[in-house]
């Protein structure tokens, strides 16, 4: 008996390794009574929490409640030590244990067991008396738990220093929101190793009925003026003006734009104005059927399809007459039928610049060109299907045109002559290159007595011109630039006679002298820049790698 007392001894002081004098009184009625006098009672439901303490959760950690005198003593050490770990602070918390009292107690009361056990001999526990100390014990510790976290509260409150901060602050206002003592209280699960441990070796939870936290411990901080502006329900937008609506919506990429028109009723009132759709650049893209149509209506301006496939059809077959505003119309290498093409020009009636090149034109494509009287520049570069009566209507119509580039269209010789006897006197930039064997020096003299003003001319591949061509184009007195290259009839020496035009900045020759007689050239010329452009910039709306932008005018926001 007296071996099994003393090992009972060193469960406790092992379990519990504080200095202290051994003593023989090994008496549990007096634990008891010690236990009972020193806690006062209080209601917990939280069977789940760590601090709680249960017969189930102190076999899971290897205590085992049996009625024996070799484990009545160590019994207690071990719930002491258990009560001890359950309520300390967390693993990874930084700050101070705020329950280090409660192994001190606990020890006291093995401590006073001993002495009445040694009194009275008695070592024979009862389980009741066993479960009314753990409860207290248990009681005790949350308690002190409680008025701890209160005080780290308050005292976090008035202070801005990250040391005195509570780690979870969820925990903090759970425990403000219930502190009155009504209700009872919820803490959050720890993230300490111990508790993670405990807590996987707990029973599932069709064993342990858990009490749910109270939605009313979480909360979404909002400042006044937020919770008023949802609180009160007004649509500020409603408040705003059709004017201020565009002024936000003009920063919107057209992408978007669509997008808000879905919005409401209102918004897609606003997001269909004419000032937000001035410009649009649909090169290289793919125009779906009948979306040609919509483009168009939305009053754009300035719009680029240069290289842009529009497929069929482009407008619905029964669309009633309209006029669209459009003035800047790039439709360069665009894929389009003549059918399309014929449609989207007869709502046009406000052009101002206009380029067709290499697409496929007709008689009445060129009628509704020639409608747009207001037309100061046209690309019909490399375009097909223009004939001597097409070219005649036109060079009629367009009375304010300045600028013609008509190169590579394979005219006729009658289509040549239509041309430069009705061009409009307005055009100072004009290129005719490539019409082979079918433009002669007549026609350049014809070409001076109707358009005196010419800046720019290109002659460029028009093999039938010969030496007497210059003595006409010498007669150009505002003349700056000539590009005569690859027409061969005419000798070098004869552009030494240009030194006497005092307006001719630039002069193109590719293809027609050696180097030698070029180095001889420019000596005879020295004011003069040689062979600087390589291709014609006459009426093309881009020029260089400016691909965002047509005759100078932005295409994109």
């Amino acid at each position: 008996m007296s071996n099994r007392k003393h090992r009972g001894c060193e469960n406790m002081e092992n379990l519990c390794p504080v200095t202290r004098k051994r003593s023989t009184n090994k008496n549990p009625v007096s634990v008891v009574s010690a236990l009972v006098s020193t806690t006062k009672s209080s209601h917990y439901e939280h069977p789940s929490s760590p601090s709680s303490l249960t017969f189930e959760a102190l076999e899971e950690m290897g205590i085992g409640m049996l009625d024996s005198e070799e484990s009545s003593s160590s019994t207690l050490s071990a719930i002491a030590l258990a009560v001890s770990a359950s309520v300390t602070s967390d693993d990874n918390s930084n700050e101070t244990t705020p329950y280090a009292s409660v192994p001190r107690m606990a020890h006291q009361l093995q401590h006073t067991q001993r002495l009445s056990m040694g009194a009275t001999g008695d070592t024979t526990l009862d389980s009741h008396a066993v479960e009314d100390s753990l409860a207290m014990c248990r009681k005790s510790a949350e308690n002190q738990q409680i008025l701890a976290q209160v005080k780290r509260s308050e005292g976090s409150s008035n202070s801005n220093s990250p040391s005195k901060r509570l780690r979870n602050p969820l925990v903090a206002v759970t425990c403000n929101s219930q502190i009155d003592g009504t209700a009872s209280l919820n803490f959050q699960p720890s993230t300490s190793r111990l508790a993670q441990g405990c807590m996987a070796k707990q029973p599932s939870s069709a064993q342990i009925t858990t009490r749910k936290i109270p939605r009313d411990g979480f909360f979404v901080f909002r400042t006044p003026a937020m919770s008023a502006h949802i609180s009160s329900g007004i649509n500020y937008f409603e408040r705003l003006s059709d004017e201020i609506l565009l002024d936000i919506f003009k920063w919107l990429p057209k992408k978007t734009l669509l997008r808000m028109a879905a919005v409401c009723r209102r918004f897609n009132r606003c997001s269909h104005d004419d000032t937000l759709w001035t410009r649009l650049d649909l090169g290289l893209r793919t125009i779906r059927p009948g979306a040609l149509e919509k483009i168009v209506r939305r009053g754009v301006l300035v719009i680029r399809l240069a290289q842009t496939s529009i497929q069929e059809p482009a407008f619905a077959p029964l669309t009633e007459e309209f006029t669209v505003r459009l003035q800047y119309l790039d439709l360069s290498m665009a894929s389009i039928t003549r059918s399309s093409l014929l449609r989207l020009l007869s709502h046009c009636r406000h052009l101002k610049k206009i380029s067709l090149e290499n697409t496929e034109l007709d008689d009445n494509i060129c009628q509704e060109v020639a409608k747009n009287e207001a037309l100061e520049a046209v690309n019909l570069t490399m375009a097909t299907g223009l004939t001597a009566n097409s070219v005649r209507l036109i060079m009629k119509s367009l009375t304010s045109l300045s600028s013609l580039n008509i190169s590579w269209t394979d005219l006729s010789a009658d289509a040549v002559t239509a041309l430069v006897t009705h061009i409009s006197s307005n055009v100072i930039r004009l290129n005719i290159a490539g019409c082979r064997r079918v433009l002669f020096d007549s026609h350049v003299a014809t070409l001076q007595n109707r358009c005196p003003q010419l800046l720019e001319l290109d002659l460029s591949d028009c093999n039938s011109l010969t030496p007497t061509v210059i003595t006409a184009i010498m007669k150009f007195k505002m003349l700056e630039y000539l590009s005569v290259s690859r027409c061969y009839l005419i000798p070098a020496t004869k552009f030494i006679e240009l030194k006497s035009m005092p307006s001719l900045t630039y002069l193109d020759i590719f293809g027609m002298l050696s180097d030698a007689a070029m180095e001889v050239l420019e000596k005879q010329l020295p004011k003069m820049g040689i062979n600087k452009f390589i291709h014609s910039s006459v009426s093309r709306p881009t020029v260089g790698t400016r691909r965002t932008s047509i005759w100078g005018l932005r295409t994109r926001d």
